[in-house]
């Protein structure tokens, strides 16, 4: 790591190498532990070309009750040419009542490659939270030497038919998604992936290539448990493919 700056609680803890001195592990730790409405937190990495990273966070991101307006945050990510990056944040805990608004914005240079995800609960599931009130927003887009080739928008409230529809989240309280992009990410790889994924009363999860160079994998759930497991088994396949090295478990991991 060449910079550290932070403004506000949001701070970038030291940085470690547990891989080795060529790929840097690096904790964003946001104190408050919780976003409430009109909180904006903004996260903008950098990585010189060759660089490899992992980003991830210590604990899951609470998101308290509001009265209608939005809590947000922003992340853009800038990878240099043949840079790696893992981004691994733990889940999003959406509390009743409220409203989420993520943007994701992923620039990548020729032969730079990136695997990453995002995980809900809606509601506090062990205070008997059903969420029967907030909004969810998420603007994600990817975008390479030849302009943006992947973007996705998503806008659920908590009464939308979506939450119960089975093209939606099917009635699961849990939803998460897996993806990666790179030039190996090829339909291929998405189809040796596809025959390893569950699909039963608490767990389900497909995968789809939706143009060359990306590959998504979305999971519903019961729990966040299985869920989060399933992530991490995706990763650990998908790294080798993707960024051509070894899956180790994040030390975060294990606590």
């Amino acid at each position: 790591m060449t910079e550290r700056r932070h403004t506000g609680p949001l701070q970038v803890q030291k940085p470690l190498y547990p891989e080795g001195r060529s790929i840097c592990h690096t904790v964003i730790l946001h104190p408050p532990g919780g976003m409430a409405e009109g909180d904006t937190v903004k996260i903008n990495v950098t990585q010189e070309p060759d660089s490899k990273t992992v980003l991830t966070s210590p604990a899951a991101a609470k998101w308290y009750k509001s009265n209608g307006n939005f809590a947000s945050q922003d992340v853009r990510i800038c990878l240099g040419e043949r840079a790696r990056l893992d981004w691994l944040p733990p889940e999003n805990i959406l509390f009743e009542k409220a409203h989420a608004n993520f943007r994701f914005r992923l620039e990548l240079d020729p032969g730079a490659s990136a695997i990453g995800w995002e995980s809900f609960v809606f509601g506090r599931r062990a205070m008997g939270e059903t969420w029967d009130t907030g909004a969810l927003r998420i603007d994600s887009q990817f975008i390479n030497e030849k302009g943006l080739f992947w973007a996705e928008k998503t806008n659920i409230t908590a009464a939308s038919g979506l939450r119960t529809a089975a093209q939606g989240l099917a009635a699961f309280p849990v939803a998460g998604m897996v993806w990666a992009t790179g030039q190996n990410c090829t339909e291929t790889l998405a189809e040796t992936l596809a025959l390893s994924l569950p699909f039963s009363a608490t767990l389900r999860a497909g995968v789809t290539c939706p143009n060359s160079g990306v590959l998504v994998v979305r999971a519903v759930a019961q729990k966040i448990e299985p869920l989060r497991e399933l992530m991490i088994r995706c990763w650990t396949f998908l790294r080798p493919a993707v960024h051509g090295r070894r899956s180790n478990p994040l030390r975060l991991w294990s606590v």
